[in-house]
């Protein structure tokens, strides 16, 4: 898929999927909410628009290499059963999964801005490493996939 089709995706599919989510809505797996889900997207795409102020590891380390091979695959993300409990996940940010949801738009626009407005700038994340856009994008577009379809928003996944 271009980048082009996965930034069309994000930009407008997914919202509009999004719109299609009931604060009933049980996911088929894992311990999160609706709200928790859009949530942690929101978390996930945030992270992605500020400049990283720590010091790169270099040489990437194992983790890394893998996880950036795993990204480069495709990133088709599995579920895997921990020992976490509902008491676990994090305290709501906003008042409801509606106001949540209206949330996603913006961060995904903030996502793009900051890509288009660091064209020299070199992603980087402690357990990821250094990416391109290319394969930053790709990974949110496979992750922000899982979670629809993990909430029944995608019939298939990837």
């Amino acid at each position: 898929m271009t980048s082009n089709s996965k930034r069309d995706f994000l930009t407008h599919k997914f919202p509009e999927l999004l719109n299609t989510l009931s604060s009933e809505t049980k996911g088929n797996f894992g311990l999160m909410t609706p709200q928790h889900m859009v949530e942690h997207l929101i978390g996930a795409l945030s992270s992605a628009t500020t400049k990283y102020k720590g010091e790169r590891i270099s040489p990437a380390t194992e983790q890394q290499l893998g996880m950036q091979k795993f990204i480069k695959s495709g990133s088709v993300l599995s579920h895997r059963p921990s020992d976490k409990t509902e008491a676990d996940l994090p305290p709501l940010k906003y008042t409801s999964l509606e106001e949540a949801i209206s949330n996603i738009p913006e961060a995904v626009q903030r996502y793009y801005a900051f890509q288009d407005g660091n064209p020299h700038y070199k992603p980087y994340a402690s357990f990821m490493g250094e990416l391109s856009y290319e394969d930053l994008e790709l990974f949110h577009y496979m992750h922000i996939k899982y979670h629809l379809w993990q909430f029944s928003l995608l019939k298939q996944y990837p």
